[in-house]
C-alpha cells in the first residue's frame, strides 16, 4: 500500500513542511476520560511499589554482592555521559533518560558506596523530584487562556521558588539521614504541614485536593504532542517522569532499610505486638484456628502494605506539600483567565507573540483530533476563501466576525464589508469595535464609511467621481458599468446580440455625452439617445434595447448617495469625504456596504456588483502599499457568470475576497455553474454544515482516500459437527470523509470542516480537509452590547432626503413636469427700471391676462392620417 494512503484521518499535518520556529501559544490537547488516567496512573505506581519491594529485599545483607564489582562498569560512565549531556545542553531531559536513572540506582545500592554518599545521592534525586514535579504542574497550569505574558512571569518566578524549596528540602533530609537528630526528623515533618496551610490565593476556585489529583495524573500520563502550539512539559515525556518516580521510590526503599532512624523496624515491632495480643485474647475465648489465621493474617497485611507503601508515599508527600504554594498559585491565575473568553485571550497572545509566522496567521479553532491549534497565514485569505453553511450553522458568528476582527486588529490592511443579508448589525459592530480596539492597542486610527441603500445615514459613493475614472477611456468606462451592472450577458448567440446592444447604448451615451457624473445624469442622457440618436449612429433596433438600460439606471439613479457630486445640493463635507476606493490601497481603512437584498431585491446586488468592479478597477490605477479584504456575506445574490474572472483578477490586484453563502446548489443557475469557479480559485474553504447530498457527496469525493482495517469473523461447522472460528484483519481503502463524519460535524454547533490547498505556515494539512472546533470570540456581555450599538453618526455622512435638488445636466429637470396644452403667457420687462406700477394698475393688468387666457382656445389634437 502506498505511504500517502496512511495519513493520519484526524490530523494529517505534514511535520516535515513546519517551520522551524514554534508558536508561542500553549493549548492544552484533549485529555483522557477520568477513568483511563486513573488506571494509568494505578499501574505506574503499583510498578513504583514492586520497585520498592525489591529494592528492599535485595538491599538486605549481602545485598546486591552479587553484581559486584560489573555495575559499576556500567553505572559510572552512563552517569558521567548524562551529566556531561545535560550540562551542555543546560536541561534536566538527559538525567531523566531510562539508562542513566538506572545508572543512579546501581550506584546508590552498591554496598561498597559508604553511606554518606549513599545520602547525597539520594538527597539530590529527591530535589530533582521534587523540583521536576513542581515545574511539571505548574506549567501546565498555567497553559492558555492564561496570557503568555503573565504565564512567562509566573514560570520564572516559580522556577526559583520550586529550585529553593527543592533545595532546601534536600538539605534537611540529608542532614536527617546523616545525623538523625530528632530536630531534623520535626522539621522534615512539620515544613510540609507549615506549606499545606498557605494563605488562599486570590481567584482560587480549585480545592487543594482536586489539584493534587490533576497534577498527579498529568505526570503519569501527559505526553508532550508534536503538534506546534500546544503546550510541552518542561521535565520531558512521561516515560521520564515515571523513570523518576521509580528511582525516588526505589532509593527511598533502599533509605529506609539502611537508615538507623527507620520508622520500618517500629511498623513490624508494632505488627508484632498487636498479632501476639491478638493471639491471645483468641486463645482465651477458644477461637478456633480458622479465626486465629484471620485476624493474625489481617494483621501481618496491614502492616505489609504500611511498608510497601512508606516508600511511595514518603516522596509523593514531600512533593505535593512543598509545592502547594506554587501549585495553588498557578491554578488561582488560571481560575482568573478561565472567567474571561478562552478565545480573546488567545488572540490576545497572538497578536502579541514574538513569532512573526503567528503573528500574521488567523486563529480559526482547534483541531478535534489532537487539539492543535488552527493557524492559518493571512496571505491565505488573499488568495480568497469561502464559508459554506446553513442559516445559524455559525457563518457570522464563528467565521465572518472573528475573521474580520483578526484582519482589522492586525492594524495594516483595509476591509470592505459587502452584507447583502444586513438582517443585523453584527459585522458593522465588528468593525467598530475592532477599529476601536486597534486605535486602544495599535494607537492606529482607521476610518470607518458606511454606506446604505436605506434610510439611514450615509456617505455618498458615486462611482463616476473616482479619481481613476476620468483616466479610462470610452470602452473602458462602458465595459465597467455593463460589468457592474448586469449587462453583459455572454458572448453566445442570443445573448451575444444584448450584450452588445446594451454596450452600444452606453458607448454612444457616455461618447455624447462625456462630462455626465451621475447615474441620474446618465440615465437622462439614455432617454435623449434613444430618442433623438440618428440612424446611423445608433441602430434602430439597438435603440429599442436602451429602454432596458435607461430603466437599470434609473434605478441607480434614485439611490441618493450614488449620485453625490458638488453640483448635487449636497455639504461640502458629504462630497470631501465621499468613499474614495484608491485610498483603501493607500491607507488602512474599513468600509461597510449596507445593502439589504430582501428590501432591495434588484439595486442591492447591482450596488454590490458596482463596488466589486470600482475596486478592482481602482487596483489597476493607484499604488497598493496595503493588502485589501473584501467580504461578502451572502454573496449568492450578486453572483454574476464572470465569477471565475473577478476572481482571478482580484488574486492579481492583492485583493483577497472573503465568500459566505449556504449551498453550493446556490451558484448553479440555469445558464451557468458557478461551482468549479469557487472549487480552483478560493483557497481555503470551510464547512459548517453540510445538508445537501450532492454537496454531501462532493465532499467525500474531495476528501482525499485512507486506509482502514476490516475485521471479518467466519465460523465452520465439519461433517462431525464442531464448529471452528476464524479471525481475519485486511486493509481496505476507503474515503477520509465518510456520511457519518459530515452529519455529525454538521450537527455540533461549534465544529466545521476545513480545506486548504498549498499549505503554508503552521497550516500544513497537505490539501486534506480537518475537522476543527471553534468557540464565540466575544462573550455573551459583549455581544448583547454590540448588538445594541446604534447606526454611527460619522463626520461626513447624510441623510438621503435631506439635500435640496441640485443643477442637472442639459437643462432637464429630475422631476418633468406634464407638456402645455396651450399658449403660455409670460411678463417681461423692456429696458431700464421704472417708477414701479400702481396697485390698481397692477389688477387691471392681472385681470386682462386671465380674461386672455381663459378666451384663448388651447388648438385641438390633430389625428393621425391613416394610410391607405
Amino acid at each position: 500500500m502506498r505511504d500517502a494512503y496512511y495519513q493520519s484521518v484526524g490530523n494529517p499535518l505534514q511535520r516535515e513542511r513546519l517551520p522551524v520556529s514554534r508558536p508561542d501559544i500553549e493549548l492544552l490537547p484533549p485529555l483522557a476520560s477520568f477513568s483511563v488516567r486513573s488506571g494509568q496512573a494505578a499501574s505506574c505506581i503499583l510498578l513504583a511499589a514492586v520497585a520498592a519491594v525489591v529494592v528492599m529485599i535485595l538491599s538486605r545483607p549481602p545485598g546486591w554482592s552479587w553484581l559486584e564489582p560489573y555495575d559499576l562498569l556500567f553505572a559510572i560512565p552512563t552517569l558521567l555521559i548524562g551529566m556531561g549531556c545535560a550540562a551542555y545542553q543546560q536541561r534536566l531531559q538527559p538525567l531523566l533518560h531510562p539508562l542513566c536513572l538506572a545508572a543512579v540506582a546501581l550506584v546508590c545500592l552498591n554496598q561498597r558506596l559508604p553511606w554518606p554518599g549513599r545520602v547525597v545521592v539520594v538527597a539530590l534525586v529527591l530535589a530533582a523530584f521534587i523540583y521536576a514535579f513542581g515545574r511539571h504542574a505548574s506549567t501546565l497550569l498555567t497553559a492558555s487562556p492564561v496570557p503568555r505574558d503573565m504565564a512567562g512571569t509566573f514560570r520564572r518566578q516559580a522556577k526559583t521558588q520550586l529550585l529553593l524549596i527543592a533545595c532546601m528540602a534536600s538539605v534537611l533530609a540529608a542532614a536527617a539521614l546523616l545525623t538523625n537528630l530528632v530536630i531534623l526528623k520535626l522539621a522534615i515533618l512539620t515544613l510540609p504541614c507549615v506549606l499545606l496551610v498557605p494563605m488562599r490565593s486570590e481567584g482560587l476556585q480549585t480545592s487543594r485536593w482536586r489539584l493534587f489529583r490533576e497534577a498527579l495524573l498529568s505526570w503519569f500520563t501527559y505526553e508532550t504532542p508534536s503538534s506546534p502550539g500546544l503546550v510541552a512539559c518542561p521535565i520531558g515525556s512521561s516515560g521520564d517522569r515515571i523513570g523518576l518516580s521509580i528511582l525516588a521510590t526505589a532509593l527511598t526503599a533502599m533509605v529506609l532499610v539502611h537508615w538507623e532512624g527507620s520508622p520500618l523496624p517500629w511498623v513490624t515491632t508494632l505488627a508484632a505486638t498487636h498479632h501476639q495480643t491478638v493471639s491471645r485474647e483468641l486463645e482465651l475465648q477458644g477461637a478456633t484456628l480458622f479465626e486465629q489465621l484471620r485476624f493474625g493474617g489481617l494483621t501481618w497485611i496491614v502492616a505489609l502494605a504500611a511498608v510497601v507503601l512508606l516508600p511511595v508515599v514518603l516522596p509523593w508527600g514531600l512533593a505535593f506539600s512543598l509545592t502547594v504554594p506554587a501549585l495553588t498559585d498557578a491554578a488561582a491565575l488560571r481560575d482568573r483567565a478561565a472567567s474571561a473568553t478562552s478565545t480573546e485571550s488567545i488572540l490576545n497572545d497572538i497578536r502579541r507573540s514574538p513569532d512573526l509566522i503567528e503573528r500574521d496567521s488567523v486563529y480559526l479553532g482547534r483541531v478535534v483530533a489532537d487539539g492543535s491549534p488552527s493557524l492559518v497565514p493571512r496571505g491565505i485569505y488573499q488568495e480568497h476563501a469561502h464559508g459554506l453553511g446553513d442559516s445559524g450553522s455559525g457563518k457570522t458568528s464563528l467565521f465572518l466576525c472573528p475573521l474580520i476582527e483578526q484582519l482589522v486588529r492586525g492594524g495594516d490592511c483595509s476591509v470592505i464589508v459587502l452584507d447583502l443579508k444586513a438582517d443585523t448589525m453584527e459585522l458593522l459592530a465588528t468593525l467598530q469595535t475592532a477599529a476601536e480596539a486597534a486605535h486602544r492597542d495599535r494607537g492606529l486610527r482607521m476610518p470607518l464609511k458606511v454606506f446604505s441603500n436605506q434610510a439611514k445615514r450615509t456617505f455618498g459613493f458615486n462611482p463616476m467621481t473616482q479619481p481613476f475614472w476620468s483616466k479610462f477611456d470610452l470602452f473602458t468606462r462602458t465595459d465597467i458599468l455593463c460589468g457592474a451592472t448586469g449587462l453583459t450577458y455572454g458572448t453566445d448567440y442570443g445573448m451575444g446580440y444584448y450584450s452588445s446592444a446594451n454596450a452600444a447604448i452606453l458607448y454612444h451615451t457616455l461618447k455624447t455625452y462625456p462630462e455626465t457624473t451621475t447615474f441620474r445624469e446618465l440615465a437622462e442622457a439614455i432617454g435623449t439617445v434613444i430618442t433623438t440618436a440618428k440612424k446611423r449612429d445608433l441602430n434602430p433596433e439597438i435603440r429599442k434595447a436602451g429602454v432596458h438600460v435607461q430603466e437599470l439606471m434609473k434605478r441607480l439613479a434614485a439611490c441618493e448617495p450614488l449620485n453625490v457630486t458638488a453640483s448635487s445640493g449636497h455639504d461640502a463635507e458629504a462630497v470631501e469625504e465621499g468613499i474614495d476606493l484608491t485610498q483603501a490601497f493607500q491607507l488602512p481603512q474599513l468600509l461597510y456596504f449596507h445593502l439589504s437584498a430582501t428590501l432591495s431585491p434588484s439595486g442591492a446586488p447591482e450596488i454590490a456588483r458596482l463596488v466589486n468592479y470600482m475596486l478592482l478597477a481602482a487596483a489597476t490605477q493607484t499604488e497598493r502599499k496595503h493588502p485589501v479584504f473584501l467580504v461578502i456575506d451572502e454573496f449568492q445574490r450578486m453572483v454574476a457568470s464572470n465569477l471565475e474572472f473577478m476572481l482571478q483578477l482580484a488574486r492579481s490586484m492583492g485583493v483577497g475576497v472573503i465568500l459566505a453563502n449556504q449551498s453550493m446548489a446556490d451558484l448553479k443557475k440555469s445558464t451557468t455553474n458557478l461551482i468549479p469557479a469557487i472549487e480552483a480559485n478560493c483557497r481555503l474553504r470551510q464547512w459548517f454544515s453540510v445538508s445537501s447530498s450532492e454537496d454531501q457527496k462532493r465532499l467525500i469525493d474531495a476528501s482525499g482516500l485512507a486506509v482502514d482495517y476490516e475485521r471479518s469473523r467466519s465460523v465452520t461447522t465439519n461433517a462431525n459437527g464442531e464448529q471452528s472460528v476464524s479471525r481475519s484483519l485486511k486493509e481496505t481503502v476507503v474515503p477520509r470523509l465518510t456520511l457519518n463524519d459530515i452529519l455529525l460535524t454538521s450537527d455540533h454547533p461549534f465544529r466545521s470542516i476545513l480545506r486548504i490547498s498549498r499549505g503554508s505556515g503552521y497550516a500544513q494539512y497537505g490539501g486534506f480537509p480537518v475537522v476543527i472546533e471553534s468557540e464565540f470570540h466575544i462573550s455573551q456581555d459583549e455581544y448583547d452590547r454590540r448588538r445594541k450599538l446604534p447606526w454611527p453618526q460619522l463626520p461626513g455622512s447624510f441623510l438621503p432626503g435631506s439635500a435640496p435638488e441640485g443643477n442637472q445636466p442639459h437643462g432637464a429637470s429630475s422631476s418633468p413636469s406634464a407638456p402645455p396644452t396651450g399658449p403660455q403667457w409670460s411678463e417681461e420687462v423692456i429696458g431700464p427700471a421704472t417708477t414701479p406700477l400702481s396697485e390698481a394698475d397692477s389688477a387691471s393688468l392681472a385681470s386682462l391676462f386671465e380674461e386672455m387666457q381663459q378666451t384663448t382656445p388651447a388648438p385641438s389634437p390633430r389625428g393621425r392620417r391613416k394610410r391607405s
